[in-house]
């Protein structure tokens, strides 16, 4: 059950880099950063698997002494049962595990870029996805970057940002992940100072001054001698590509991905990134279908699935693959965002108050601005016929920071459901406040 440890690096760069974080809350990401420091990525590797297989040890060896110890044979047979299943988990997801691995670094993370950021020598602008490896691809250059709370908030606001850079000049700026293209707002309001220096298959980079020889975009390919790993850099760096809004050689660049390495799940799911960005949702659904033919538990490409379905008009199997994200990842909001779309357009209501209503509770925690969901459970309520709930959702939103114009159509149908309402009984015949 711990060999597949070995096989899945990528959970091991992402553990490590949460570990070596400062505000790191998990003493088992904590033990992996420990052992990688130790030991390198074998080490990481190694920790994991030992903080599998210690637990399953100790679980079957009391499992098992206490079955020679009761004089039924029922508890043995369980146990025999048990370890045989034990065995043949472990082995088929080791085998998924080894297909999907991906080892070169350069693929899983940024490197190239916090490199070249590294050289500049001053303080160092990263947005969130960026900052998640902050720590292990900047050792000790932590304090060069702000806080979390802060890039957030910087990349939201470009006033804020200028007002940060006015006070602490930045010298160099790294953008990754695969919302990119919500921080084009950032990009689009830098001043004349700054340019693109470069990209990779991870993000962007700007310096500060004036470029020596031309932007490289998007060229390293021919530094991979492997074709799956070729593939999936240049699936990767398709989709900074569309990031940029060079959608023409994004969808081209992708297309020599899939033309070398066509039976990787890593490549699919960035081919369905990238038709559902550019909307084009049949292609969006094949790949995302492929992908999972390959890795049956991939959440990107159940999540995909589930968004073409829904956009090409099959609202029931929409449905059915969300239910199945949701098993995956309960508490994740884009997940449950979608859950609340779909259960809308199936007319689901009790599925759609369900899913806003953690949607909700995950924004409180995150004290994130929760007005259009409140407004959307004021709709989904007053759909099930329920005015008070509609009502109290609606007041809810109202104390948000709203517009004039949002702040007026929320009036309009408080008073609305008021005056259809009447009494409790009479909601269940309520139109959509819309």
């Amino acid at each position: 059950m711990a060999s597949s440890c070995f096989f899945s690096r990528a959970e091991s760069v992402a553990r490590t880099a949460s570990g070596l974080m400062p505000q790191n809350e998990s003493w088992f990401n904590e033990v992996i950063a420990t052992a990688y420091r130790l030991a390198g990525w074998p080490g990481a590797d190694s920790a994991r698997a030992l903080l599998v297989f210690l637990p399953c040890l100790v679980f079957l060896s009391v499992f098992g002494l206490l079955s020679r110890r009761l004089a039924s044979r029922l508890p043995g047979i369980l146990f025999f049962i048990t370890a045989l299943s034990a065995l043949a988990w472990g082995v088929n997801d080791t085998i998924r595990s080894s297909r999907n691995d991906i080892r070169d670094l350069r693929l899983l993370a940024p490197v190239e870029l916090f490199e070249a950021a590294a050289k500049t020598g001053g303080r160092i602008f990263a947005n969130l996805p960026a900052y998640e490896h902050a720590a292990l691809l900047l050792p000790g250059g932590l304090e060069r970057i702000p806080s979390p709370e802060m890039i957030g908030k910087m990349c939201a606001s470009l006033a804020l940002w200028r007002e940060e850079d006015r006070k602490a000049p930045f010298s160099a700026l790294i953008f990754t992940g695969n919302r990119i293209a919500d921080i084009r707002p950032l990009v689009e309001g830098l001043s004349a100072d700054w340019y693109l220096a470069g990209t990779d298959n991870h993000g962007l980079l700007f310096l500060r001054g004036i470029p020596a020889k031309e932007t490289s975009i998007n060229k390293g390919a021919e530094s991979y001698n492997d074709p799956r790993n070729q593939a999936i850099f240049l699936s990767q760096s398709a989709l900074v590509l569309e990031a940029l809004d060079r959608q023409v050689e994004a969808r081209k660049m992708m297309e020599k991905a899939l033309e070398i390495f066509p039976a990787d799940a890593h490549v699919l799911v960035s081919s369905a990134m990238l038709a559902a960005s550019q909307k084009r949702w049949p292609q969006a659904q094949k790949n995302a279908e492929a992908a999972l033919a390959l890795a049956p538990d991939s959440v990107q490409a159940r999540y995909l699935l589930a968004l073409a379905l829904l956009e090409t008009g099959c609202v029931t199997d929409a449905a059915t693959e969300s239910a199945r994200l949701l098993g995956q990842r309960p508490l994740d909001p884009p997940i449950l965002q979608l859950q609340a779309r779909i259960s809308r357009a199936n007319n689901d209501s009790t599925a759609e108050i369900d899913a806003l209503e953690r949607l909700l509770s995950l924004e409180k925690k995150e004290d994130q601005a929760t007005s259009p969901i409140h407004v959307y459970l004021a709709q989904a309520w007053a759909r099930k016929g329920f005015a008070t709930q509609a009502l109290e959702n609606y007041e809810s939103a109202l104390k948000g920071n709203l517009s004039p114009l949002q702040k007026n159509e929320i009036q309009a149908a408080i008073k609305n459901i008021r005056q259809k309402s009447g009494s409790a009984q009479s909601a269940g015949q309520l139109p959509s406040a819309r």
